[in-house]
């Protein structure tokens, strides 16, 4: 599991579960984090940010320290959520600029905190978007970490990457590891 400790400047884990555990292990991933004092921006495309907040409050998370860039729900719903104080709402889990401007708005907001971005998950996201978009965007997104100075943690179902895909997203982190 990930330790405040583990992260460090530019650091950026994978972590890989069996598909069904991947939810309890991003939560306590999570909660290790926030233990930390740090701020975490999840990038959520597998569970809407309403239903994370209910399950890290039964975790004994600080939400107060999790800002949600949520993929999900107006896709499910079939409708505009306004954005609130704790969440950027986007229109479709498949939308990888909008996702982009969402982070550059979250981290403009918490550029004086210690901030971990975690991204929950990679697996999901081949669902809507093919790899080789995924690959780009994943690119991008841990070049923004190590350029912003921060950290980040990405998630994956194990074995549920192809193997070619797998190979690109182990030259983008500097650790990977399979809870």
């Amino acid at each position: 599991m990930i330790n405040p400790g583990d992260l460090t400047s530019e650091q950026i884990i994978l972590i890989q579960s069996d598909a069904h555990f991947l939810k309890n292990v991003s939560t306590e991933a999570v909660k290790s984090i926030t233990a930390g004092g740090f701020r975490v921006i999840m990038i959520t495309t597998n569970q809407p940010s309403m239903i994370l907040l209910k399950m890290y409050s039964r975790a004994n998370i600080n939400t107060g320290l999790v800002f949600f860039i949520d993929a999900i729900t107006n896709y499910a719903l079939g409708k505009d959520e306004g954005d609130s104080e704790d969440v950027i709402f986007i229109s479709n889990p498949g939308d990888l600029t909008e996702i982009g401007i969402a982070l550059t708005k979250a981290l403009k907001k918490f550029e004086n905190e210690d901030v971990c971005i975690v991204l929950d998950s990679i697996s999901t996201m081949l669902i809507y978007v093919s790899s080789a978009r995924i690959s780009k965007f994943i690119h991008y997104l841990t070049n923004k970490i190590r350029l912003s100075d921060i950290h980040g943690v990405l998630f994956a179902a194990k074995n549920g990457i192809d193997p070619g895909f797998m190979i690109q997203l182990t030259t983008f982190v500097d650790e990977i590891r399979e809870e």
